[in-house]
C-alpha cells in the first residue's frame, strides 16, 4: 500500500477497484504530467546551483513531451505552457535549501494491526537541515496542508525520525494579492500522529472491504461511481467506468 493508494480508497472506492483490483488504469493526465516534469526540472536546478533556469525549462517540457506524446488530453498544451513558471519559481524557492542529499527514496513504515507495510518515495532530504521537503505544484497557494498530502507527509516523517517534514505549494505565477507563487508549510508532531492515525483506519477499513470476496467483479458491484467527481474527467477513465459499473 501507499499513501496514494489510501487517499484513492477514501475519495474514491469504485475508482480505486477499477484501477487496483480490476487493472483498468487511467492514462496519465496532463497536470500530473505537468508536476512531474516540473519536479524533474527542478531536480536538475538543485543538484547544479549553476545551471540556468532555462536549461532547467528546457529539460522539464523536453520530459513532459516525452509522457504526453501519445496523449488526447485537452490541457495538454495550457499545462505544458505553465512548465516555465513552476521551474523558475519553484528553483527560486528551494535553491536556498542547499542541494540535496536525497532524492526519489523509496521509504516504508509499518502501521497499528496494517499487516503489510505502507511505502512512498520522497521528493528531497536535506540531511544538512534534517528535514525533508516535498513540492505540489498548484494552480492557487493553499492556506494549509490538505489532509491527503498531510497522510503522505506522515509517512515520509515517519520514515526519517526526526526529520521536519514541509510542503512548498508553487504557482506558476505570483499571486496579484500578495506577491507570492510559493507557500511552505511543515508538519507538526501532532499533524504527524493525526494523519498516522487516520491512515491506519483507512487501511484497516479497506482490508475488511477486500475480505468480502476474492472476486474483484463483485466487490466492484458493491460500489458506485460518483462521476461528479474530477477523478473520471478523463474521458478513457470515463468509459472504463461505463464497462465495469455497467452506466
Amino acid at each position: 500500500m501507499s499513501p496514494s493508494s489510501l487517499n484513492l480508497w477514501a475519495a474514491e472506492p469504485a475508482l480505486w477497484v477499477m484501477e487496483r483490483l480490476l487493472g483498468r488504469r487511467s492514462p496519465i493526465s496532463a497536470n500530473a504530467a505537468r508536476g512531474r516534469a516540473a519536479e524533474h526540472g527542478i531536480h536538475l536546478g538543485l543538484l547544479d546551483p549553476d545551471l540556468s533556469v532555462a536549461y532547467c525549462v528546457v529539460a522539464a517540457r523536453r520530459e513532459f513531451d516525452r509522457e504526453m506524446a501519445l496523449s488526447q488530453d485537452p490541457r495538454r498544451e495550457s499545462e505544458r505552457d505553465k512548465i516555465a513558471g513552476y521551474v523558475e519559481q519553484g528553483l527560486v524557492a528551494l535553491r536556498p535549501y542547499g542541494v540535496p542529499t536525497g532524492y526519489q527514496e523509496k521509504v516504508s513504515v509499518d502501521l497499528d494491526d496494517v499487516p503489510v507495510p505502507v511505502i512512498g518515495f520522497i521528493d528531497w532530504r536535506y540531511d544538512q537541515h534534517g528535514m525533508v521537503v516535498d513540492l505540489k505544484t498548484s494552480e492557487r497557494l493553499p492556506s494549509s496542508i490538505s489532509e491527503t498530502h498531510g497522510r503522505q507527509g506522515a509517512v515520509y516523517a515517519r520514515a526519517h525520525g526526526n526529520y521536519a517534514m514541509r510542503f512548498a505549494y508553487v504557482k506558476p505565477t505570483p499571486t496579484k494579492k500578495d506577491g507570492r507563487a510559493v507557500a511552505v508549510y511543515e508538519m507538526s508532531a501532532e499533524d504527524v500522529a493525526r494523519h498516522l492515525a487516520a491512515l491506519t483506519e483507512i487501511a484497516l477499513r479497506l482490508g475488511r472491504f477486500l475480505a468480502l470476496s476474492s472476486d474483484a467483479d463483485e466487490l466492484a458491484g458493491l460500489l458506485v461511481p460518483n462521476y461528479d467527481t474530477f477523478y473520471w474527467s478523463n474521458a478513457t477513465t470515463r468509459a472504463n467506468g461505463a464497462a465495469v459499473f455497467g452506466f
